[in-house]
């Protein structure tokens, strides 16, 4: 059996209603997706049998009708065949407006989708949207969307609250047995599964919210995988024997983001301020051991969307002072700045039990009072964090200024769900309320167009919007480090989509 350690309470072992990175990974496990993305960035077919192209005839010349066709012969881990009814299905509970998904980003562009027969699907699309053979059902924005059965829930499209987000039934090499929300899920070898049994016949994934018990664990060989350990252990893991840290670039950025309709910083000299005031090459050196990647953007410097020549916020407390100075907040007692006799203080949220999140907000906190801000650490489990608007998540119903968070793209550089006025929360994951016309017009038109120069412009004028009004500063890519018993075998981590993305491959000796 191998056994894994995570830090974050999951929302769902449902992926289509997941809010967190950490939700889609469990779900490699069990779930199946029409594809995964390996760790050279390929899209590698799953329950599809072929990645859809002009070339091969799954595109059209015009980009707007694509063809899915469905892999024989594969089995729900109840023993019911996979078909195209459950992609019509699953597309239906996307659609449906009363289930919490957390994009519908391109699906509202599908004019018509039907079966042609029991194993092939056809997509019609109102126009040509670049990124949409890797998001339907693939890689929607950041989280993927697997494929859900539609003969478990028959008629019903309504999918947030049903036993299936407790115990869900897959097509994957492994099956859920057994989950104790909070606490642990035990898996099962599926031996039903369309490649062959997998070579591990458990998995054991034990949820616990603290690091430096994690680390604890690993020392001690009580976990075989320490999933995203913390930079530092690196250094203390090192020489223990028996385990080993692998590492890999992750196309997820952490950012402070804002809740543009906050009292204080809903004025954008004051985000600015604050973006003068963040000392990021402090904060990537003391709290990751200079491990990530400094950003200045919502795309990662290593892949081909990246705008050099954005407007970028070097480390300035004097300008940082300046800029609040004109919005009106003067130097007040104890150093902390005022207006209209209100102190300049504000609420850092971030996610409980984590120690970077918690170091990194200690060095924004001691950066800010330098220039007269005094910032408020508020920590909340990550379910509550990032919860649905329905559960009351604190980011999507807005209650918050500032939070320490991160978000993890997909291959594609999309990720308008974040900005675009149309999804701010309930419809999606626009949690800043940020709403820029010229920024829409500018996302829609990288979106519309298949050819890569036009788009990297475009990108570019998103990229110098974000810079101007910025919902968020962008701090740093990661790279994440996974601790291991050096006994595993198989694991290579993607950096794209899901890290865990080949379990089937996975033994341990």
């Amino acid at each position: 059996m191998l056994r894994i350690g995570i830090r974050h309470p999951l929302d769902t072992l449902n992926p289509v209603l997941a809010q967190q990175q950490v939700d889609i990974e469990v779900s490699a496990f069990w779930a199946g997706y029409l594809f995964a993305l390996d760790d050279r960035n390929n899209l590698v077919p799953d329950l599809a049998t072929v990645v859809p192209t002009v070339a091969n005839g799954g595109i059209s010349h015009d980009g707007k009708t694509i063809t899915y066709h469905l892999r024989r012969g594969v089995s729900w881990h109840d023993g019911a065949p996979v078909t195209a009814d459950d992609v019509l299905f699953t597309f239906r509970a996307v659609m449906n407006p009363n289930n919490l998904v957390p994009s519908r980003v391109g699906y509202e562009l599908i004019d018509s989708i039907r079966k042609s027969d029991d194993h092939t699907v056809v997509v019609r699309l109102r126009r040509s949207y670049s990124p949409f053979v890797a998001t339907f059902l693939a890689t929607a924005a950041a989280y993927p969307y697997c494929v859900l059965p539609h003969h478990i829930f028959r008629d019903s499209t309504d999918i947030n609250h049903v036993a299936f987000n407790t115990m869900p039934v897959g097509t994957g090499p492994f099956r859920v047995a057994r989950y104790e929300p909070g606490s642990s899920i035990d898996l099962v070898a599926n031996d039903r599964y369309w490649r062959g049994r997998p070579k591990l016949k458990a998995v054991k994934i034990s949820i616990i919210p603290n690091d430096n018990t994690l680390l604890t664990l690993v020392r001690t060989h009580e976990i075989d995988l320490y999933y995203r350990s913390p930079h530092v252990f690196a250094h203390e893991l090192a020489g223990v024997p028996g385990v080993r840290i692998v590492t890999t670039p992750f196309t997820r950025f952490d950012d402070i983001g804002f809740n543009t309709t906050s009292a204080i910083v809903s004025d954008v000299r004051v985000r600015q301020a604050l973006a003068y005031a963040t000392d990021k090459h402090a904060i990537i050196e003391k709290a990751t051991q200079g491990a990530d990647i400094l950003a200045d953007t919502d795309q990662p410097p290593y892949l081909w969307a990246y705008n050099v020549n954005v407007p970028k916020y070097a480390y300035d407390p004097e300008r940082a002072a300046m800029l609040l100075d004109a919005a009106g907040w003067r130097p007040g007692p104890g150093g902390i700045r005022q207006k209209d006799g209100a102190p300049l203080r504000l609420g850092l949220a971030g996610i409980a039990g984590d120690a970077v999140s918690t170091t990194i907000r200690e060095l924004i906190q001691a950066q800010w009072q330098l220039v007269g801000v005094d910032a408020e650490i508020k920590s909340y489990p990550s379910d509550i964090l990032y919860g649905s608007f329905g559960d009351g998540g604190v980011e999507q119903t807005g209650h918050f200024d500032a939070v320490l968070e991160g978000f993890a793209n997909g291959l594609d550089p999309d990720d308008s769900v974040l900005f675009e006025c149309r999804w701010r929360p309930p419809a999606g994951q626009n949690t800043y309320r940020l709403c820029d016309p010229s920024l829409d017009a500018a996302e829609e038109a990288a979106l519309s167009t298949n050819d890569q120069a036009v788009r990297k412009i475009a990108y570019a004028r998103v990229q110098n919007i974000l810079a101007v009004q910025l919902p968020v500063i962008v701090v740093f890519f990661e790279r994440y480090d996974f601790a291991v018993n050096s006994d595993l075998r198989g694991l290579r981590p993607a950096h794209v989509n899901i890290a865990l993305w080949n379990p089937w491959e996975w033994e341990i000796r």
